[in-house]
């Protein structure tokens, strides 16, 4: 998760200004009032089989946080690409690999397709769910964004061993090239796929982007957010973030609603202004490009995560039973989006 300098100075100015704009004139139940009903109360304690979950996202975290990974280090970089594929196939799924350079370095998405079992030939429209693999130089990344990467894979293990019934295809990706000093540029991983989509005329219902999901606090006073949001929100840590700019707002309440139903977890969720600070950090941004609706499901990253960006982001600081919840409610919520009513 790293943002573009420019467009960081320019939203830092631009956004206080449209967010006080939007709440002045209403906007604030627009931006923030989600449909479903939110999960209150304590977590309650795993079952076996989210145990079993939790640790399985514990050992693709350990193993892909060992070191950083990125364009200049590309031996750990590939690495990492080796064990993903390496996973994914093992889940007997098979992987595309979507090829090029950055920088001199040949580097690589890495997708998988879950087909629903009705009709495996066609579908009438694709949704994406990604998460980057790389690390930011100086870190080891295990929220940011091993933890993501995990979801993905138990995503991919579940959907594989069950597909939907029928409705959308679901295509997982893997991203190279998330982080500086590829953000916002036309060798960002997720950038290279979008562009591919669009380029096929594939039909894309939504994208979720992946983006540092394992840190959670029960603590008062854990979460912070944009000043402009921060009284209309609560000040623990303890959910997972939906957000979205506000042409995803559609999509944005459809995948909270469904995560609702389902989830054992507190969840919040914003559409705003892309320009107010952290809202399009992530892979999500490539496809908004394309007009392609998406949005990021996250712990807030440094909103919450005292961690973010340094060398301190290793596999021990994250809450892995919270994020097999997160998961859980989320391979549910895609089974519900996959097949429209």
């Amino acid at each position: 998760m790293k943002p573009d300098r420019r467009r960081r100075a320019r939203g830092a100015i631009i956004a206080p200004l449209l967010a006080a704009l939007a709440l002045a004139g209403g906007g604030a139940g627009y931006m923030t009032k989600m449909p479903g009903q939110n999960f209150s109360g304590p977590v309650p304690e795993p079952a076996a089989e989210e145990r079993l979950l939790a640790d399985r996202l514990r050992a693709h975290v350990t193993r892909l946080a060992q070191s950083e990974r990125h364009t200049g280090l590309p031996q750990q970089l590939e690495q990492a690409a080796q064990y993903l594929e390496r996973t994914l196939t093992g889940f007997g799924l098979t992987v595309r690999r979507q090829e090029f350079d950055a920088g001199g370095v040949r580097v690589r998405n890495l997708e998988v397709t879950i087909r629903p079992r009705a009709d495996r030939r066609q579908t009438p429209q694709v949704l994406v769910v990604g998460a980057h693999y790389d690390s930011a130089p100086g870190t080891p990344g295990a929220n940011d964004n091993a933890s993501g990467c995990a979801a993905l894979l138990e995503l991919a293990r579940a959907l594989q061993a069950s597909p939907p019934a029928r409705g959308h295809e679901i295509r997982l990706v893997l991203y190279v090239n998330e982080e500086a000093p590829w953000f916002g540029g036309e060798q960002m991983g997720s950038m290279v796929h979008a562009r591919e989509l669009a380029r096929s005329g594939v039909k894309v219902a939504g994208m979720l982007s992946l983006e540092t999901l394992g840190y959670y606090s029960s603590q008062p006073g854990s979460q912070r957010y944009p000043a402009q949001l921060g009284r209309l929100y609560p000040d623990t840590g303890n959910f997972v973030g939906f957000v979205s700019d506000l042409g995803s707002r559609d999509l944005l309440h459809g995948v909270i609603s469904a995560f609702r139903r389902h989830a054992n977890l507190p969840s919040e969720g914003v559409a705003a202004p892309s320009s107010l600070r952290g809202v399009d950090w992530s892979d999500h941004w490539a496809y908004r490009q394309f007009g392609f609706p998406a949005l990021m499901v996250t712990d807030t990253a440094f909103y919450r995560y005292p961690y973010y960006h340094t060398p301190e982001d290793t596999p021990d600081k994250l809450d892995y039973e919270r994020l097999a919840l997160a998961v859980r409610g989320l391979e549910l919520a895609l089974r519900n989006l996959a097949e429209p009513e």
